[in-house]
């Protein structure tokens, strides 16, 4: 009889192992569509800040070739700004033309 009842203790543990195993399954389910949905979430929201990035060095642009630089250290970042675009357009002409080539 001991043994019966040992068995039992083991089978009842054993059917409330694999219930929890459900459940973790589940939840790990569950966690993977929430991570998911996440990344979407950010990988949207990174794209909606180099949009926005951009759109305010544009903004900037066009506001330093408006009007006079308001001091010398703004003039030189614009400067610096616009040399460094210009070299990223030569870059971009080059690669274009080396593909053209190619």
């Amino acid at each position: 009889m001991a043994l019966e009842q040992y068995i039992q203790r083991i089978d009842d543990k054993l059917h409330l192992l694999l219930k929890k195993l459900q459940q973790v399954q589940a939840e790990n389910v569950l966690l993977k569509e929430q991570l998911q949905s996440q990344d979407e979430t950010l990988a949207a929201q990174q794209e909606t800040i180099a949009a926005l990035e951009n759109k305010l060095h544009l903004a900037r642009i066009a506001g330093a070739t408006q009007g006079p630089a308001t001091n010398k250290e703004d003039d030189e970042e614009f400067k610096k700004e616009m040399r460094n675009k210009i070299n990223d357009y030569i870059k971009e002409i080059d690669r274009c033309i080396a593909l053209l080539n190619s």
